[in-house]
């Protein structure tokens, strides 16, 4: 039996357990992307910071966009690379053109991302 992955909302990897959104609704499932790792559930409230101990329902997505940011200034680090396809990495980061292809599965806006070092 294939297991059926969800895509990550911050860096776009095909590699939830758990789909992060109910319904067209955040919600919080606890999984983590192996590719960001971000944790759904817990890194929105902790690793971002916004000034609030929990991210108000609000704020959800300016969370994703800021823990987006710093996932991409600090080199796209892979947070398990045990469980990414080596054809998809960069030593211990991303490759560029994946990670362009994952964003725009997000339907984000990629000329908007300032991404040096490329």
């Amino acid at each position: 039996m294939v297991e059926k992955c969800y895509s990550c909302l911050i860096c776009g990897y095909k590699g939830l357990i758990q789909n992060p959104l109910y319904k067209g609704e955040y919600q919080k499932t606890f999984d983590i992307c192996p590719c960001c790792g971000f944790e759904f559930g817990y890194s929105e409230d902790h690793d971002v910071r916004l000034g609030f101990i929990v991210t108000p329902d609000h704020l959800i997505e300016a969370a994703f966009q800021l823990y987006r940011k710093q996932w991409l200034e600090s080199g796209m680090v892979i947070a398990h690379p045990e469980d990414i396809p080596e054809e998809l990495k960069n030593g211990n980061c991303l490759k560029f053109e994946v990670l362009l292809k994952q964003l725009k599965k997000l339907n984000l806006d990629i000329e908007n991302f300032e991404i040096s070092g490329f």
